[in-house]
C-alpha cells in the first residue's frame, strides 16, 4: 500500500495557464512540461456496492501504461491506494488481495463492469516547498457518465516526500498568482455523482460521520471536522455555478456544524491558531447571513402572503423589491468567496484540521486530552449543552426574542452534537431517538418564531430600505409598505400558538431521559 497524499484545486482555464507558468519557473526547467493523455475507467456494479462500501477501483492508460487502482478512506489529504500494473486487458482481480476491496469482491452480489470515465490531458512538475518535495499536475478534461459529461480543469498536488504542511504552503504561494478553490471532491465522486443524474447545481448535505466507541478525541475531531469541511467546500462550488437557496443553506449549516464541533471539542483543539479560526469562521458565517434572511424571507413569508393576497396593491412591487435585494445579497456572497481571505480561511482551517498543534503527537501540552477515548468527552460535552438548553428556556413564552435566538442556537449545537455522536449510542437506540425528535420539534418552533422576528424587524429594510424606492411614486411606496405590512401580519397571528408549542416541547425535553449518562 502507498498513502497517496494531496490537495485538489477547481481552477478556470485562465487560471490554469497561469500556474504553468508559475510551476515552471519553481521547477527551475527551461522547457514547458509535455501533456500526457490520461483516460481511466472506473467499475463498480449496477447497484453501486462499492461505492457504498467507500472503495474504488479504476484502471488507467497512458504514457504506454495500463495501471490497476483502489482507493479507500482517509482523511481530507490522505487516501490509501493500492496500484498494479497490467499486461493483458481487463481487471486482475488476484492482485486486490490484502486491499479493503478483497472482502467486498467475496461479499458482492453484482457483476463488476465499467460505470463511467475520465479523460484528461495531464501536465506536471516536480517541485520543491522547502525540504517537501510536490508533484503538481494540472488536469483539463472531462468526466462522461449516463450519455452524459461535465468539465474538469483542476490542479493536484500530492506529496512525494516531506511534511503534509508543505502542501498547504505551496498552495498558499500558488493562490498570490491565480485563484484557487480548494476541493475535496475526487474524480471518481465527480463520476458517481454524473451517474445519479445530480448535475453541478445540487446543494450538498452533511455526510454521515461514523465513530467507534475506542476512538481517541483526536481521531473522532479530525472525522467530524473532515465532514463539515466537505459539505463547506462542496456547497461553496455549487453557489459558484448556480445561485441556489438551499447550497447556501447547506454551506451555512455546514459552517454552524464546524462551529459546534470546535466548541465541543474546545478542551482537546484549542491552541494558538484556534481563537483566530473561531474569529474567521465567524466572519464567513456573517458574510452569508444577509443572503439566507431573504431566501427565508421570500419563501416563509412572501410567497405564502402572495398566494393569499395575490391582487393586493404593492405586493407585486414588494416582491421585485425582495429578488433585487437578493440578487445583491448573493452577488456580495460570490464576491467574498473569491476573496484572499476567504481562501485563506479554507487553506488555515484544513491544514490546521489534518496537522495543527494541537495534533502532534509529540506536543505534550495537548496529547494526553487528544489521545484519551472520545466517550468520556463526549458525556460532559452534551451534559453543559443540557443544562444551557434548561437555562435559558425557563419561562419561555415570555422570552423577548432575543434570548429564544440565543436558546435556538444551544438547541441546534444539541442536535449537531447527537448527529456527530449518535452511533455511540445505538444501544440505547430508543431513548436517544425519543430526546432528539423532541429536540428537533422545539428547534422547529423555535425557528418559525425567529424567522418571523427577522420578518417583522427587517421586512422591507431587507428589500431595499422601505418606503418609495427611486423612479417610484409616492402611491407606490406606500402601497408597497402596506403590503410588506399585511404579508408580516398574516404570519404574525400564529406567534401565541408557536410560542406555547414550543413551550410544551421544551417542557419534554426536560423530562427526556438522558440516554448519554447511562
Amino acid at each position: 500500500m502507498a498513502q497517496e497524499t494531496e490537495l485538489k484545486f477547481e481552477l478556470d482555464p485562465a487560471a490554469a495557464d497561469r500556474l504553468e507558468q508559475k510551476l515552471l519557473l519553481r521547477s527551475r526547467s527551461r522547457t514547458p512540461a509535455r501533456p500526457q493523455t490520461l483516460t481511466s475507467v472506473y467499475y463498480d456494479t449496477a447497484d453501486g456496492e462499492l461505492l457504498k462500501a467507500g472503495v474504488s477501483l479504476r484502471v488507467r492508460e497512458g504514457g504506454g501504461k495500463r495501471v490497476q487502482t483502489v482507493k479507500s478512506g482517509g482523511g481530507l489529504t490522505s487516501r490509501g491506494e493500492w496500484e498494479t500494473e497490467l499486461n493483458a486487458p481487463g481487471l486482475n482481480l488476484k492482485a486486490v488481495a490484502r486491499t479493503p476491496l478483497e472482502p467486498v469482491l467475496r461479499a458482492l452480489r453484482g457483476e463488476l463492469v465499467p460505470v463511467f470515465f475520465t479523460t484528461v490531458e495531464r501536465t506536471k512538475r516536480i517541485v520543491r516547498q522547502g525540504a517537501a518535495r510536490v508533484e503538481a499536475a494540472i488536469d483539463r478534461g472531462h468526466v462522461e457518465a449516463g450519455g452524459r459529461s461535465i468539465p474538469i480543469c483542476e490542479l493536484e498536488l500530492e506529496l512525494i516526500s516531506g511534511q503534509t504542511g508543505a502542501l498547504f504552503d505551496l498552495a498558499r504561494r500558488l493562490a498570490e498568482d491565480a485563484p484557487l478553490r480548494l476541493s475535496f471532491e475526487t474524480k471518481s465522486q465527480r463520476g458517481y455523482r454524473l451517474l445519479a443524474g445530480r448535475g453541478v447545481g445540487e446543494a450538498m448535505k452533511g455526510e454521515k460521520v461514523r465513530l467507534k466507541p475506542g476512538m481517541t478525541a483526536r481521531k473522532a475531531f479530525q472525522a467530524i471536522a473532515a465532514a463539515t469541511l466537505r459539505q463547506w467546500a462542496g456547497n461553496a462550488a455549487v453557489l459558484r455555478a448556480a445561485r441556489r437557496p438551499e447550497a447556501l443553506h447547506q454551506m451555512r449549516v455546514a459552517l454552524r456544524r464546524l462551529r459546534t464541533a470546535l466548541k465541543l471539542f474546545e478542551t482537546v483543539v484549542a491552541d494558538d491558531a484556534y481563537p483566530r479560526l473561531v474569529a474567521e469562521l465567524e466572519w464567513l458565517t456573517g458574510e452569508l447571513d444577509q443572503g439566507r434572511d431573504i431566501d427565508v424571507l421570500i419563501a416563509e413569508t412572501f410567497r405564502p402572503a402572495a398566494a393569499r393576497f395575490h391582487d393586493q396593491p404593492g405586493l407585486a412591487g414588494l416582491g421585485e423589491r425582495l429578488l433585487k435585494a437578493r440578487t445583491r445579497a448573493y452577488d456580495r456572497i460570490l464576491a467574498t468567496l473569491d476573496t484572499p481571505r476567504y481562501l485563506s480561511l479554507v487553506l488555515d482551517m484544513a491544514g490546521w484540521v489534518e496537522s495543527g498543534r494541537w495534533a502532534q503527537p509529540k506536543e505534550a501540552l495537548f496529547a494526553a486530552k487528544a489521545d484519551a477515548p472520545v466517550a468520556e468527552m463526549i458525556r460532559v460535552g452534551l451534559d453543559r449543552l443540557h443544562r444551557q438548553i434548561k437555562r435559558r428556556g425557563v419561562g419561555l413564552q415570555r422570552l423577548d426574542p432575543l434570548s429564544r435566538h440565543r436558546l435556538r442556537i444551544r438547541a441546534k449545537r444539541m442536535r449537531y452534537a447527537l448527529e456527530f455522536f449518535g452511533d455511540l449510542y445505538d444501544a440505547r437506540k430508543d431513548e436517544r431517538d425519543a430526546y432528539l425528535a423532541t429536540l428537533k420539534a422545539m428547534q422547529d418552533c423555535l425557528g418559525a418564531l425567529n424567522d418571523l422576528n427577522v420578518a417583522r424587524e427587517k421586512g422591507l429594510a431587507l428589500a431595499e430600505g422601505g418606503g418609495r424606492a427611486a423612479g417610484e411614486s409616492e402611491t407606490e411606496g406606500a402601497q408597497q409598505a402596506f403590503a410588506a405590512g399585511l404579508m408580516i401580519g398574516a404570519r404574525a397571528v400564529s406567534e401565541k400558538i408557536m410560542l406555547k408549542q414550543a413551550d410544551r416541547q421544551y417542557a419534554a425535553l426536560m423530562d427526556a431521559k438522558r440516554f448519554w449518562r447511562g
